[in-house]
């Protein structure tokens, strides 16, 4: 059983359903949604009533005073999410430890100061990074953070500082060792979100983002983009329940690299079906998106959406056409209208090729962004795109090398600051091959 509030987007039941399957385990596992203010009236039914059980946002701390004991991890933390025996442990400090990340003499930036920031830093000052620099909206709430940890970590205060503005946030991720996202920024809906400049993050860095929905987020797909090693906060979940597991069923052997490999492809799967978040290929003409974004949904089992066929189709006629007929300034506009419908579909995930010039619109990268798209830059030399598309009809905007050049170069700035992940695509690159690199960064 789970308790927290709200749970409508819990991928609890699947994981443990499927590790209790797995394991040979006869149990159950419910949601159980229960408002804060109704937390201690319930504590000592669910004590009495149930071997173990799972605790989530916002009740990690308020459940402690009803349990007579904490493990040692919980008592570090001062956060529970699993009871067994009337026991409280903290199993996510197992997820947390299964990222690997280099926190022993390492330079920690930590993003927030809520329940997740607070079990980081625990398991940052435990594991001995060299410093730990807490970055917050509130510059109050990150002193009183770092005076908190001061005081349950002794000697601690030397390795404390506080990150004071935005500009020294990511001054620090560029400086830092190790990157944690503490807030939930960037969790579906509002998947559009990042938390840092993705300009501050680089192939040094080690990323850890606890939110799992969607995955990846849009930090976890720029660190990798920027080659840092990454890792989303899915694996985490699986893992942690796989301690919990363990706890609840004293001398039961769980294989928890096993069960994370086998679970993290279907949970993801899971993920694209409930959120609808659109991966939005962006790239100059002739850069081969239509075609790299059939295989990148066909790999993925999403549907696929052309937008200039979309667009066609609105307009009952050929792109060609419109430009004859309404010039650039009508087809941008009926640009932007499909655009916006089809990164606004609420009914499904999926791939879409974006036309060339469609992100060079603000009001169409704010939609973009609006809508949690995950944006994927085709990055194709002038000189091969030309080899494409030199001479080819249908394509208004490409009546010669020079002026195609000049709109080119103008272009690609926007498309580089506008993206979350740039491949490479060179001459001899295959669409599959392509889609694979981009299939590799969206992993789990």
């Amino acid at each position: 059983m789970l308790v927290g509030h709200p749970l409508g987007h819990s991928l609890s039941p699947e994981i443990h359903d499927a590790i209790m399957r797995e394991s040979g385990i006869d149990g159950s596992y419910e949601l159980n949604d229960i408002a804060p203010g109704d937390l201690p009236g319930a504590m000592s039914r669910f004590l009495d009533g149930y071997d173990g059980f799972n605790v989530t946002i916002p009740h990690k701390k308020a459940v402690m005073p009803f349990l007579r004991g904490l493990s040692a991890a919980a008592r570090r933390c001062e956060s529970v999410n699993t009871v067994h025996d009337g026991i409280g442990y903290n199993t996510d400090t197992v997820g947390f430890a299964s990222a690997g990340l280099p926190l022993r003499g390492g330079r920690v930036m930590l993003l927030g100061t809520g329940g997740v920031a607070a079990m980081m830093a625990a398991e940052s000052l435990a594991a001995g990074c060299a410093a730990l620099a807490v970055s917050s909206r509130s510059e109050r709430a990150a002193r009183d953070f770092c005076g908190a940890l001061s005081a349950r970590f002794p000697g601690a205060g030397s390795r404390l500082r506080v990150v004071a503005d935005s500009a020294a946030r990511d001054a620090e991720v560029a400086a830092s060792d190790v990157l944690l996202n503490g807030t939930p920024l960037g969790m579906w809906p509002h998947a559009g979100t990042i938390p840092v400049s993705p300009s501050a993050l680089h192939s040094g860095l080690a990323v850890f983002d606890p939110v799992y929905c969607p995955t990846p987020t849009r930090l976890v797909l720029a660190a990798r983009s920027a080659g840092a090693r990454a890792v989303g906060g899915l694996s985490m979940l699986v893992r942690q329940a796989v301690a919990a597991q363990c706890i609840w069923n004293p001398g039961l052997a769980i294989d928890a690299d096993a069960v994370t490999s086998h679970l993290l492809p279907d949970l993801a799967a899971t993920l694209w079906r409930k959120n609808p978040t659109k991966i939005l290929l962006v790239g100059f003409m002739g850069c081969g998106k239509s075609t790299v974004g059939r295989a990148i949904a066909a790999a993925m089992d999403l549907p696929f959406v052309d937008l200039d066929s979309e667009i066609e189709r609105f307009a009952g006629r050929p792109i060609p056409e419109i430009f004859r007929t309404e010039g650039e300034g009508g087809f941008r506009e009926i640009e932007r209208r499909v655009g916006f419908s089809v990164l606004n579909d609420s009914k499904t995930s999926a791939v879409v090729a974006s036309g060339g010039g469609f992100p060079m619109s603000r009001a169409n990268r704010e939609a973009a962004r609006d809508a949690g798209a995950l944006v994927v830059w085709l990055d194709v030399p002038f000189a091969e795109i030309w080899n494409r598309i030199g001479g080819a009809s249908g394509r208004p905007l490409a009546a010669s090398r020079e002026s195609s050049a000049v709109l080119y170069a103008r272009r690609l700035p926007t498309y580089r600051a506008f993206c979350d992940a740039a491949i490479a695509v060179r001459g001899g690159d295959a669409p599959q091959a392509v889609a694979a690199k981009v299939v590799a960064l969206l992993a789990p």
